[in-house]
């Protein structure tokens, strides 16, 4: 799925990626409020940081849903 993004458009490309950045921070806030850290006392690489790793979890769930709709497309059971 990954080389099928990167032969997208330039526009739709962006799209993609900003649309996944949205989702990485949103789940990073939740994350955050979750274990009771400050926001404001991590310094901007943390952040940084933090939101590449649920980038990554991300485009790795993308990835296994992926596999399962065309599983399920072939009629081959996950389980």
């Amino acid at each position: 799925m990954y080389e099928t993004i990167k032969n997208l458009p330039a526009r739709t490309r962006d799209k993609f990626y900003l649309r996944l950045r949205e989702k990485a921070i949103l789940r990073t806030r939740a994350r955050l409020v979750e274990s009771r850290v400050d926001i404001e006392s991590l310094s901007d690489e943390e952040l940084e940081i933090i939101i590449t790793d649920e980038e990554d979890k991300l485009i790795g769930e993308y990835k296994s849903r992926g596999i399962i709709a065309l599983l399920a497309l072939l009629g081959i059971s996950w389980i």
